[in-house]
């Protein structure tokens, strides 16, 4: 089962005009029998409940703040026993630790967040896939200011590919095709439209038409669009979902569940 708790990128915006699809930032779970996986922190990871005996994996695709912003604000340390298990593919695990020691403690955050946690335990992106092989992790290295890591599973023979914060280049294609070869569900960065990437070069983003030009190539079963604006509207996102409703694009919308291995 995939839920998304958090749909928005660059910063949360709860107002009347983004209630309907959601203004928390990224933040994606998928629950299995066998773990509980979480892609991203952003304001959405406070809604997560991280309880049950499966383990729970968090994989960061990258430090900027709306990815990283809801990790201390998830109640887990009063509810919950279980380790922690957050890793990167982008850095080793000492640099993971210490940037987010960085970001989660004075003078930008109350307290030294990280010292004081003791259920996070940071891992080695390799480590987690041979403590895990069932589920045949992968990564690749996403086109994106300070690098950010796209991330694979494969489980029960269906493949999600999880791509937000990707500005998508013409030199990317064939290494993004391999590495997303048979996907069945892939969520893609539709931060703009093509008209609005034509002013956003460098900003590290995609558009909407993209994701549906490489969704065709692969002819994958789910394209889901996510990492909206903050500056799109539930009407221009209803009317984009109604512009292709012909196809297999799906727009992310906050505590949507959907079953990627039915």
């Amino acid at each position: 089962m995939l839920i998304h708790h958090g749909v928005r990128g660059s910063i949360p915006c709860a107002n009347f005009e983004t209630s309907k699809y959601g203004g928390n930032t990224p933040c994606v779970e998928i629950k299995t029998h066998e773990a509980q996986i979480i892609f991203d922190c952003g304001s959405g990871f406070s809604k997560v409940e991280l309880v049950g005996e499966t383990p729970t994996i968090i994989f960061l695709s990258h430090f900027h703040h709306d990815h990283i912003q809801g990790l201390p604000f998830n109640d887990f340390n009063l509810k919950n026993q279980k380790p922690i298990y957050l890793t990167s593919g982008i850095c080793k695990k000492e640099i993971l630790k210490k940037n987010l020691q960085k970001y989660l403690s004075p003078p930008f955050f109350p307290i030294d967040f990280i010292e004081q946690n003791k259920l996070i335990k940071f891992v080695e992106f390799p480590e987690i896939s041979s403590m895990y092989k069932e589920f045949n992790f992968d990564k690749i290295e996403l086109n994106h200011p300070g690098k950010s890591s796209g991330y694979s599973l494969n489980l029960k023979n269906k493949k999600f590919c999880y791509l937000l914060d990707n500005e998508y280049e013409n030199f990317q294609e064939k290494e993004l095709l391999q590495f997303c070869k048979d996907s069945d569900t892939i969520i893609w960065d539709g931060m703009y439209t093509e008209k609005e990437l034509k002013t956003k070069k460098g900003w590290g983003h995609s558009s909407i038409e993209e994701g549906m030009n490489f969704g065709a190539k692969i002819k994958v079963k789910n394209l889901i669009i996510s990492h909206h604006s903050p500056l799109r509207t539930d009407k221009e996102l209803d009317e984009i979902k109604l512009k292709y409703s012909a196809t297999n694009l799906l727009i992310a919308s906050e505590n949507e569940k959907l079953d990627i291995y039915g």
